[in-house]
């Protein structure tokens, strides 16, 4: 059967419509113009991530504290291409990748922060490309950060961190992710090992290798694991880590929370993490009710937002 690539991508942009509103989005989703301003760093927000915009929010409202010269750009326009290639689309997804970059160096960046580990994947990885301009993680390029940040408030938590070791990037990411939430005052960082079966990154293949079942008990077991160890939070490091395990709150002692909210949160900055509590309500009616003033601001059609919330938030 063809892969849906309308379907796949028009879902992450309602869903992404229904929770923000056009006032509140300080990134890019279109092209830019051919000669656009010229910014030091593009910060490449990837697509998936549009599904939990408060992340968005909260990168993108630090870049702003740290007062850097950024221009933050993600969804279909600029996809990576590991869609299409995870789908036997080869020849389509390295076509969009290099189109991407183009739109990367139009910028003309001298460095692009990368948030989604599958394009840091697909790029490095698959394609091996050598680009024109630094790429970093988030994670590594926030550590360089640290000594320019004052921390404002103190965040009191016992934290386990849920993370990747799949890899030397995700080892990298996984290292500095690390030193961010330590380097938190009121933070007491507990180490827990990372669980190799989880692969690269949280996402759709991890349910296709282990099943529903086996993906559960994997998260089940990790959780038990950082409350046994005396953690209060645990941290994901990725957004599809967030996104598959937050539901799992309701059952541990436990906050799920992404690492970038826990870090945020010490220089007071907090955007509340709509898509967990919506899991958490399991009750499409509500969430559609409350989302009522980004759907008409956004124009999303009534009829295809219920169609797209009872799917993803049911009860």
């Amino acid at each position: 059967m063809t892969f849906d690539y309308g379907k796949y991508f028009g879902e992450l942009r309602v869903l992404h419509d229904l929770m923000t509103t056009p006032d509140e989005r300080r990134w890019r989703l279109s092209s830019p113009e051919h000669e656009p301003e010229p910014h030091a760093i593009v910060l490449y927000l990837g697509c998936n991530v549009l599904r939990t915009s408060h992340m968005v929010r909260t990168v993108t409202a630090l870049f702003d504290r740290l007062g850097l010269d950024y221009v933050a750009v993600g969804g279909a326009t600029y996809c990576c291409g590991i869609v299409h290639h995870r789908n036997g689309d080869t020849a389509a997804g390295e076509g969009m990748s290099h189109r991407t970059v183009e739109l990367f160096k139009r910028y003309r960046p001298e460095e692009v922060v990368m948030w989604c580990p599958s394009c840091i994947h697909f790029y490095d990885d698959v394609l091996q490309q050598r680009l024109p301009f630094r790429v970093r993680h988030t994670t590594e390029f926030l550590v360089d950060q640290l000594p320019r940040l004052e921390f404002t408030r103190r965040v009191e938590a016992r934290v386990a961190l849920h993370r990747h070791a799949v890899g030397e990037a995700r080892q990298r990411e996984g290292a500095a992710c690390r030193q961010l939430l330590a380097a938190l005052p009121g933070v007491e960082y507990i180490d827990i090992e990372p669980t190799l079966d989880f692969g690269r990154s949280c996402g759709p293949t991890s349910h296709e290798q282990l099943g529903v079942e086996g993906w559960n008990a994997l998260v089940r077991s990790e959780l038990a694991r950082a409350a046994a160890a005396g953690a209060t939070t645990m941290a994901t490091i990725y957004h599809g880590c967030q996104r598959m395990t937050c539901h799992f709150e309701d059952e541990q002692p436990l906050a799920i929370e992404h690492y970038l909210s826990v870090f945020a949160r010490g220089l007071d900055i907090e955007f509340e993490d709509t898509y967990k509590k919506y899991r958490l309500w399991k009750d499409p009616e509500r969430v559609l009710a409350e989302m009522t003033p980004c759907q008409r601001a956004s124009g999303v059609d009534p009829a295809r937002a219920r169609e797209v919330v009872t799917r993803i938030f049911p009860a």
